[in-house]
């Protein structure tokens, strides 16, 4: 009996264990830009860390690397830097040294200058003298994640230049000699770039401190690098975006952009309109806690760090705006940005799920265009949104379309055409808008057809 007995407890011993490891909570980890150590001031690092403890899974880009940058459309070794609006050598910027310097925040940089006996405040950030081709030399506290295409990219600070890691290769690229940007040097704050994110339209997207510079590149063969023009607040009574540095941007799935101010602030940002909804004030935060990195986790959450405190990162909702720390670990790394490939309310795809189909009763018949949608079809990639349609627009996100004309058209679920335009493809990731006619609400299909009336892809919307 005693032997019964022990084989018994010992299996429900291994079951308790094995239902134990299958609720395991998943690990959140993310990109980080950081010093060499915590508590560090000096944001040359690039690490993989994991959320929960605090600590570096991976090393990505370590400040003592000497590695050689190419420029990202020739790949051959970059020789020079895109100077200032001033033509002022950035080594001459560099030289310029302090007789005394602190730096409070990265996001609110101040440094002490001792002129004439007195101690006069400037903005700026505290840099050493190092080869400036490097690509972390002036240090950075904007970073992105694009995850289709494995790469980091980011812009360092005082150097109006946009550039990437390839997460591959270990290659580092830069965009030589085209304008990110207004940045002249390290003291002009209001045009300094600490916020970026890839959205979900596939391209990258950065704000200046002032929000007069609205900045988007694509990703694909052939980037474009665009500068938007100023964000246009919607409520101008309340906390005003203009004065909001620092900080970081996140996405979501639905061609918003929401920046988390060094402050607290949080404001959501129409890419389509370039307006900006004033949000609210991230409650539940340490005293003093600057936030100046984020991260998407899922859902309605969001993760920041700070670059001044090594206490812990924080969670907060973006619909309640209200925070709780998500660190377990004693410490964890300061960092002046966070990065990952998350989309804020993004419906997640289970393992092996399948498409849902609506059950039909055995008199129900299949329209055409329906048929379209249900049957499995060797397509090119696309996403249309927003869905549903509200205000009688759509945006098509296509990827991976070759070259070539190509026609939109939007069915009815009878299998009518109520609409269609032309339109040529000429990158891998492009994004086309289209205005649909005055219809009815209800669902319809959009379909990408190619010049031999091949179609390419489709995709069901539904028009409220």
């Amino acid at each position: 009996m005693k032997r019964k007995t022990l084989l018994v407890f010992a299996g429900m011993s291994v079951f308790i264990s094995a239902s134990r490891a299958q609720v395991a909570p998943e690990v959140i980890k993310g990109f980080a830009i950081t010093s060499a150590e915590k508590g560090g001031r000096s944001w040359k690092e690039v690490r993989m860390i994991n959320v929960q403890s605090g600590e570096e899974m991976q090393s990505v880009f370590g400040a003592k690397s000497t590695i050689k940058p190419l420029n990202a459309r020739t790949k051959r070794p970059v020789v020079s830097l895109l100077q200032a609006s001033a033509n002022t050598p950035l080594e001459m910027r560099l030289s310029a040294a302090p007789v005394a310097r602190k730096v409070v925040n990265l996001d609110d940089e101040l440094e002490e200058r001792k002129v004439k006996g007195a101690v006069r405040v400037v903005r700026a950030v505290s840099v050493k003298k190092e080869d400036p081709l490097l690509p972390f030399a002036t240090n950075s506290a904007a970073m992105a994640y694009d995850e289709k295409h494995n790469r980091l990219y980011f812009t360092p600070m005082g150097i109006n230049q946009l550039r990437y890691i390839d997460l591959k290769s270990g290659k580092v690229y830069y965009f030589e000699n085209e304008a990110f940007g207004n940045v002249a040097n390290f003291s002009d704050v209001k045009n300094q770039i600490t916020r970026m994110v890839i959205a979900s339209d596939g391209n990258g997207y950065a704000l200046s401190n002032d929000a007069q510079h609205l900045l988007r590149f694509t990703t694909g063969k052939k980037p474009v690098i665009s500068d938007l023009g100023p964000v246009i607040q919607s409520e101008p009574g309340k906390v005003k975006i203009g004065t909001q540095y620092g900080g970081d941007m996140v996405a979501d799935a639905s061609g918003n952009l929401y920046l988390i101010s060094a402050h607290r602030n949080v404001f959501k940002i129409n890419i389509e309109s370039k307006a900006a909804e004033y949000l609210g004030t991230i409650t539940g935060l340490p005293k003093g806690y600057s936030t100046n990195g984020a991260m998407v986790e899922g859902g309605s959450k969001v993760i920041v760090c700070s670059s001044e405190s090594t206490e812990g990162y924080y969670r907060f909702d973006l619909n309640t705006l209200k925070a709780e720390k998500i660190s377990t670990g004693a410490s964890v790394f300061n960092a002046s940005d966070l990065a990952n490939g998350v989309l804020a309310f993004e419906k997640k795809k289970k393992k092996n799920e399948k498409p849902a189909i609506e059950e039909e009763s055995s008199m129900a018949k299949e329209t055409s265009a329906e048929k379209t949608v249900r049957e499995p079809q060797n397509q090119n990639s696309i996403r249309v949104y927003p869905n549903p349609v509200t205000d009688g627009r759509v945006k098509i996100s296509l990827s991976d379309h070759p070259a070539g004309k190509y026609q939109i058209q939007v069915m009815d679920m009878a299998g009518k055409m109520i609409a269609n335009r032309a339109f040529a493809v000429n990158y891998k990731n492009q994004l086309e808008e289209l205005s649909l006619p005055d219809v009815a609400k209800g669902s319809y299909v959009i379909k990408i057809v190619n010049e031999a009336g091949e179609v390419r892809s489709t995709e069901k919307i539904v028009v409220q």
